[in-house]
């Protein structure tokens, strides 16, 4: 019973955590468990959306996976402002300025909706017919169902990065089951809603979207209610951009932009990698790797989870100027992906199959989902020190290291090696340039991370190397 109640001390969340004197462990349990929770509903809309719009066909199922490049661009645009509003507004909390703190968060608001403009294109079919030729899309049908899907993007990104600042604003305040709770509704919606669309009201590509848009739009609803209510920060739902905003729309910039090249250069990545798979392999190639990619995202979500919990832990004590609770927090953060994210990875490449059959795909399909999903899961361990050093660089405004690494394992690593074995060995074997890539940017993340945590070490106090930096855990 002793051994129960203080498990579930650890993973009960009770009110607001305590960023700078709570037990390290039990707070970013805490934080971790809702936040891992908040990112696999992330992943569900997507994943849902997939599942819905294969039921369709192989040719709608090809279509969805060139919209996900287009999906990864928007997210790389308010992952950049989101982040960097949690990194200054992590810090101004901890440096006890609550009003700068509010203001970064209107400012940061404001400086999402400019950048939603830039999406405003695909709402016409010429521009995103353009987009989709230049990945390697050239059957028309292909193009129309894109373009229905991509329609929705504009006005669904307004929605989004209102949503992501509000997150980013209990995050800070120690509160993660708010921004989960918000997931819940826009997914339960979401799962309703997209099968009356697509199917009942035979509206295909275009209703997925659409369910997926009045989700969002409901539990962004919820978000302005209860931060009315418990949020020490408010902000208004319109605002706007002023010349007085300049200053820390520079500062989440700086933050910010590698972060957002950082994710582009995933959507970049991933685009050039459906070009030499579609040139070497066909369309079987696509479909396997998208199917994939949405079961893998199921991992990759306990990772991101875990790090959107961290950078605001870091932010906050790197403004109190707290090392030694820094290097706990990243200790804590790896024996918490060490439990959860590798186990999952084992299951999944273990047990592929019940999680490929909800897509319903060919034989052939399944055979090529299930040889990626397993050889990707062999390099989860390198990308588990990827993201979470990541966050380390995020929250102490070195983010610049974190594009330099995604940068490298998507375009100097991943794609070559793609292209190499494209050319040399069968579709069963090509998905080795999924480890293998992470592998490379592990190695370029711990010099990194050394880097830094001795700088930190300099400048706070307190020991020096980074977890798996002469320990021997290497994540």
């Amino acid at each position: 019973m002793k051994f129960l109640s203080k498990a579930k001390s650890l993973f009960v969340h009770k009110g607001p955590v305590d960023l700078g004197d709570g037990h390290v462990l039990s707070s970013l349990a805490r934080l971790s468990v809702p936040s891992i929770g908040m990112v696999l509903f992330q992943t569900l809309f997507n994943l849902v959306d997939t599942i819905f719009i294969s039921w369709l066909g192989e040719s709608h199922m090809v279509a969805i996976s060139y919209t996900f490049p287009v999906q990864l661009g928007v997210f790389a645009l308010l992952e950049g402002v989101g982040n960097g509003v949690t990194a200054l507004v992590g810090r101004r909390l901890g440096e006890n300025d609550l009003e700068a703190a509010r203001r970064t968060a209107r400012c940061g608001l404001a400086f999402a909706y400019v950048l939603s403009l830039v999406w405003l294109p695909f709402l016409f079919p010429g521009p995103s017919n353009a987009f989709f030729r230049m990945l390697g899309a050239s059957d028309p049908e292909t193009l129309r169902q894109a373009w229905l899907y991509n329609m929705w993007i504009p006005p669904m990104t307004l929605v989004i990065g209102f949503t992501y600042i509000v997150n980013s604003i209990f995050r800070c305040q120690g509160d993660t089951m708010t921004p989960l709770r918000f997931f819940v509704v826009a997914n339960c919606l979401n799962f309703v809603l997209d099968p009356l669309f697509i199917f009942v009201f035979g509206w295909g590509m275009t209703g997925a979207a659409a369910a997926t848009f009045i989700g969002r739009a409901a539990g962004a609803v919820y978000l302005i209610r209860k931060m009315r209510r418990d949020s020490a920060i408010q902000i208004p739902l319109l605002i706007a951009p002023r010349g007085d905003m300049f200053p820390i729309w520079r500062a989440v910039t700086a933050i910010g932009l590698p972060i957002t090249l950082s994710t582009g250069s995933v959507a970049l990545g991933m685009g050039s990698v459906n070009r030499v798979l579609t040139e070497a392999y066909g369309n079987v190639a696509i479909a396997g790797w998208m199917i994939s990619l949405r079961i893998e995202d199921i991992a990759f979500g306990t990772l991101m989870g875990v790090s959107n919990a961290l950078v605001p832990f870091i932010a906050f004590n790197y403004g109190r100027r707290s090392f030694v609770r820094i290097k706990e927090g990243i200790r804590a953060a790896f024996i918490i992906c060490g439990c959860v994210t590798l186990s999952l990875c084992f299951l999944l490449a273990l047990y592929p199959w019940p999680a490929i059959g909800l897509f319903r795909p060919e034989p052939d399909v399944a055979h090529a989902a299930a040889r990626s999903l397993r050889l990707t899961m062999m390099g989860y361990p390198f990308t588990m020190y990827n993201v979470l050093f990541n966050s380390l660089f995020v929250a102490t405004g070195s983010s610049i290291y974190g594009l330099i690494v995604q940068t490298c394992r998507c375009i100097v690593f991943r794609l070559p090696m793609a292209w190499l074995f494209a050319a040399t060995v069968s579709m069963s074997w090509v998905w080795l340039f999924q480890p293998i890539s992470f592998f490379c940017a592990a190695m370029l993340t711990w010099i990194f991370a050394l880097r830094i945590m001795k700088k930190l070490e300099k400048d706070l106090g307190g020991a020096t190397l980074p977890p798996g930096a002469g320990t021997g855990a290497r994540g």
